[in-house]
């Protein structure tokens, strides 16, 4: 019997090379599509021609159109994880962590509209696609949270639940909705000026709740 495997043509470099470009920009497509309508309205066929590949290119990538979600928001949230600190006191790491947090969504405006219409549409008691992909950074802040209270660096004042959701809120709502909450005032959110005025506000929120001893001047 002759062998179908050994002895087999190896796929060629260029080409794996070009399948894992063609799955990056269906990602980063379907990211915009599925911030700017939502997950119901985005449409296949226009994620597609947004890449320059037919519909069916699609699903040589992924099985269907809650698969392409789910790599989208577990590929949002493993950005996420990148940026968290590794070294330092718990509440010097909390810090850089909610520093970090607010420069990924500045980066990336499609985060605060995806978590946006997740929250809007969120059921009690329901596992979502959203939930299982952002359970990681949120499984380490509560960890780093009680290594904070077990060390005396923390003092909270509020559930690391009540936080998690404060701070998160504050930074996704800012970059989602403070243009046109200024009207017709001139006001860039992503300006290095306003940048820096969003982490001192809510460094200074953080602090104040999880009893975090005042920062010197300048910090």
């Amino acid at each position: 019997m002759i062998s179908t495997t050994r002895g087999a043509p190896e796929r060629p470099v260029g080409r794996r090379t070009s399948g894992l470009e063609t799955r990056a920009a269906i990602l980063a497509a379907a990211e915009r599509h599925f911030a700017e309508v939502g997950f119901e309205a985005a449409r296949l066929e226009d994620i597609a021609a947004d890449v320059g590949i037919r519909r069916a290119a699609i699903f040589y990538h992924f099985g269907d159109k809650q698969e392409l979600y789910a790599a989208v928001l577990e590929q949002v949230f493993q950005g996420a994880m990148t940026a968290l600190p590794s070294r330092g006191g718990a509440a010097e790491r909390l810090e850089a962590s909610l520093a970090g947090w607010i420069d990924y969504v500045a980066r990336r405006p499609t985060v605060a509209r995806l978590i946006l219409r997740e929250a809007a549409n969120a059921r009690p008691g329901v596992v979502s696609t959203f939930v299982r992909a952002g359970r990681a950074p949120v499984e380490w802040i509560r960890s780093l949270i009680d290594e904070g209270v077990k060390s005396g660096e923390l003092k909270p004042r509020t559930d690391p639940r009540r936080l998690l959701s404060l701070m998160g809120a504050t930074t996704v709502f800012h970059f989602a909705a403070m243009p046109w909450l200024a009207l017709d005032e001139r006001f860039d959110p992503w300006s290095a000026a306003e940048l820096e005025k969003h982490k001192r506000e809510v460094l200074l929120v953080a602090r104040a709740l999880l009893g975090i001893e005042a920062q010197p001047p300048g910090r």
